[in-house]
């Protein structure tokens, strides 16, 4: 009877498929070790108070280059509506972080929505006047006798009547119009509007210029020294609490994302463009990032909350009856889980 050359004795084969599932064994028991060591990341979400813009690349940053991986942590980075759905959804819990102007953060905190500031990020939140060429904007005077955009839905419209009672302006002169955000661009590039006060120069300030298609006059409020502190880094307080390692980590992955940013803007604008630049246009993306970074709070430090700046923003906002009560600044803001 002739024999396969290739078959193996029984118990030739039997001992290979029990050395196999020994060895198989071995290499799960080996994975399943390494799984074991490897540490857990731990989970947290970030609102927005909008869609995706330049504004956030610092964020988009932090994830893109594994700074908060480098921190122990996976971070789902989610878009906002407003920046007050913003802050309420951080303050009940349904997301643990937030970035948010400081306006409705103040807002929310004198309503008793439990967040509070972790990393004041934006030194100014950037409001400003745009306007043809030919429209000089010299100062608040420059509004009398133009025909200017507020719209009731801008962040401008609710300090307007302070600013317009501080410079003495004569509003009998200034011609506002109610403009729907959505309408308002299509208004000034008609030209008919003169000027644009109700804007922000790292957001719209850069579409309405690429829009134009010429060089804009621009006024910034900051300037004029009416514009309160920008974006800030907000967590649910009850974390703050239980997990105050966790906001720490959170909290310096995010100043790393500002600092690279600040460092090296190319790879920040290259990397925004890789996730945004078919939605956005990366002519867009490059001008308000590079608007963003002359907004960045850096004194006294990256991210660092002042006593000085935070009061005068509550100054401003009390004034421009915003808010009806200034709270002690440590209600609002602490300077503990940020890198000093």
């Amino acid at each position: 009877m002739r024999t396969d050359p290739f078959e193996l004795p029984v118990s030739r084969r039997t001992f290979l498929r029990a050395s196999a599932a020994v060895g198989a064994g071995i290499a799960s028991s080996s994975i399943a070790t390494r799984a074991a060591a490897a540490p857990q990341l731990k989970k947290a979400t970030l609102r927005l108070n909008w869609t995706a813009k330049g504004e956030f690349t610092p964020l988009y940053v932090a994830r893109e280059k594994g700074f908060f991986q480098e921190q122990g942590l996976e971070v789902e980075i989610l878009e906002g509506k407003s920046g007050t759905q913003a802050v309420q959804v951080v303050g009940t819990g349904n997301d643990t972080f937030g970035f948010v102007p400081s306006i409705q953060v103040v807002q929310g905190i004198n309503q008793g929505i439990p967040v509070k500031v972790t990393g004041t990020f934006g030194r100014a939140t950037g409001m400003c006047w745009a306007s043809w060429p030919e429209v000089p904007l010299g100062g608040p005077k420059a509004l009398e006798g133009r025909k200017v955009s507020i719209s009731s839905a801008s962040t401008f419209f609710q300090v307007w009547p302070a600013f317009a009672k501080r410079h003495k302006l004569d509003l009998g002169k200034i011609e506002t119009v109610n403009a729907d955000p959505s309408a308002r661009n299509g208004l000034f590039l008609s030209r008919r509007l003169d000027i644009m006060a109700d804007i922000f120069v790292a957001n719209d300030f850069v579409i309405l210029e690429s829009r134009a298609k010429q060089k804009l006059n621009v006024m910034m409020l900051s300037d004029l020294d009416f514009d309160p502190v920008g974006y800030v880094l907000i967590a649910h307080r009850p974390v703050l609490e239980r997990d105050p390692d966790l906001v720490r980590r959170f909290t310096r992955a995010t100043q790393k994302g500002f600092q690279h940013m600040v460092e090296s803007p190319k790879d920040a604008i290259a990397i925004m463009t890789k996730l945004y630049g078919e939605r956005l246009g990366p002519e867009i993306i490059e001008g308000q990032v590079s608007r963003l970074l002359t907004l960045v709070n850096r004194e006294p430090g990256l991210g660092i909350s002042s006593d000085r700046a935070w009061q005068r923003s509550l100054d401003l906002l009390h004034e421009a009856g915003v808010i009806d009560k200034k709270l002690p600044l440590a209600e609002y803001f602490t300077n503990d889980f940020i890198q000093a």
